[in-house]
């Protein structure tokens, strides 16, 4: 889990955009419009109190870009603190917490993993995400196996939706080791 002193969801992606290069508030809203992190809201409401957190926090600092024409606009890039909590994100273990309740955490931190700590660092998260998907399925299917006679129909096409998803990752994260290997 992530503790009180990290950053959020979206606070770890905005670092992670910010880390690739300095990027405003605007552009960071039209990437999220534009691409498929498109499940991050791009409302200024959203974007900017959660830049100004980073900021207060000390892992970002905004410049105010003044080469770009007549409008102002603020280019925001991580500081060593930002850098140092962005690759500690990046380089923690995986847990079966984390693979029940924040897979598309998981996969954002993946997602920035060649960049941020390296292809090798990217190798050993996948590995860890396998063997956590690998023991937690059976668990799954055991539940399932065990309580299918007493559940409601929508309850075990739910569950039986969700194993299905758990085991495609699975198969997901194999095929990306092999494309780890076959590349090295």
């Amino acid at each position: 889990m992530v503790n009180r002193s990290s950053a959020s969801t979206l606070g770890f992606a905005l670092l992670g955009l910010i880390a690739q290069k300095a990027r405003s508030g605007y552009d960071l809203r039209k990437f999220f419009s534009s691409t498929p992190m498109a499940s991050f809201s791009d409302s200024p409401g959203t974007i900017y109190p959660a830049l100004r957190r980073l900021e207060r926090r000390g892992l970002i600092r905004g410049q105010v870009d003044r080469e770009r024409g007549r409008r102002r606009r603020e280019l925001f890039q991580l500081t060593p603190h930002g850098r140092a909590e962005f690759h500690r994100w990046l380089q923690r273990g995986i847990t079966r917490a984390d693979v029940e309740h924040g897979v598309d955490a998981l996969i954002l931190r993946f997602a920035f993993m060649d960049e941020g700590a390296g292809r090798t660092a990217a190798f050993r998260f996948l590995k860890a995400l396998g063997k956590e998907l690998g023991e937690y399925i059976p668990s799954l299917r055991e539940y399932l196996n065990s309580n299918r006679p007493s559940m409601p129909l929508s309850g075990r096409l739910a569950l039986e939706n969700g194993i299905l998803r758990y085991e495609t990752l699975l198969g997901w994260t194999k095929a990306a080791m092999a494309a780890y290997r076959k590349e090295n």
